[in-house]
């Protein structure tokens, strides 16, 4: 009762400790450091793009202060599980679903149209489990085993557990749609604040059977963020409304003498790949994808 009161309390204030908008248009945002799962600090920061930082900073806050009580591997431990066990966990079950080489176009394809730094990544565990899943020696057995009646082999069950879990957010993606990551992003936002609030709570109670004190003093203010800092940063650029093409316009580049206007094509793009170098060497890359899928029974 006295937690629920603390977070109440910081979501009250919070608006005047961590104000949205700044003096020059500046706003304020929340930056997770280094020493922080890249999984919690994408996750944070594909937050802001849709939901209010008020909404988000009590978790913030608790997150931070149950974290300098853990060690690191704790930390890095906590935040990629809970995040990876959110978005695994469903009830959901649809004879329909399958994982193809459809599948594996979808996901490509939306890849390459998404920019968001949360749906990108997550769009690429996605195609990173269906090609693991696709290479394991049993599944074109499961697939014909299927198609001839109900599964009776433990492997095919467990194999099809993986198809359900992945076919609940490919089946999602319809990268036809001009606006597709923001109509995908609508479909994860659940999920993704469910992860964040797992994740300070599991910060809670791992903070709180590992110490023989009293519980740590929730943070009330950004001076006293260890794992966090707030930054200010100008907003982005409002997309310019453009008028609508004439068929003047349209048959100009068919009409007009293509040596009259020089035509320059725009450089190639770059990717920024994220690595997460600082992560301990015992907790790189966990999870990765396995043909051992024991654990997905638990869901």
């Amino acid at each position: 009762m006295i937690k629920i009161l603390i977070v109440l309390f910081i979501s009250i204030y919070s608006a005047c400790i961590f104000p949205q908008e700044k003096a020059g248009n500046l706003l304020s945002r929340i930056q997770g450091s280094k020493e922080l799962p890249l999984e919690l600090n994408i996750l944070i920061e594909s937050l802001q793009n849709s939901v209010s930082l008020e909404k988000i900073i009590p978790y913030v806050m608790n997150i931070d202060s149950y974290a300098k009580t853990l060690s690191k591997e704790d930390i890095f431990l906590i935040g990629k599980v809970e995040v990876y066990k959110t978005f695994l966990k469903s009830n959901e079950f649809s004879t329909k679903a399958v994982v193809d080489g459809s599948s594996i176009k979808i996901l490509v394809s939306a890849i390459k149209k998404t920019r968001d730094p949360f749906v990108s990544w997550f769009l690429q565990a996605l195609l990173r489990d269906s090609e693991a899943l696709m290479r394991n020696p049993n599944y074109k057995e499961y697939v014909l085993q299927k198609r001839n009646g109900p599964l009776e082999l433990i492997e095919h069950k467990k194999i099809d557990k993986k198809v359900q879990l992945l076919y609940r957010w490919i089946s999602k993606i319809n990268t036809d749609t001009p606006d597709f990551q923001e109509l995908f992003k609508i479909e994860l936002l659940p999920t993704m604040m469910d992860a964040l609030i797992n994740i300070e709570q599991s910060f809670f109670l791992m903070s709180a059977i590992t110490l023989f004190e009293p519980m740590p003093t929730l943070a009330k203010s950004p001076a006293e963020l260890k794992f966090f800092s707030l930054k200010e940063v100008a907003p982005p650029k409002k997309k310019e409304i453009t008028a609508a093409k004439t068929v003047e316009d349209i048959l100009a580049p068919m009409t007009e003498n293509p040596m009259q206007k020089g035509s320059i094509l725009p450089a190639p793009s770059k990717e920024d790949w994220l690595q997460e170098d600082n992560a301990p060497l015992n907790l790189k890359n966990i999870p990765k994808p396995t043909d051992d899928a024991d654990w997905l029974q638990d869901f």
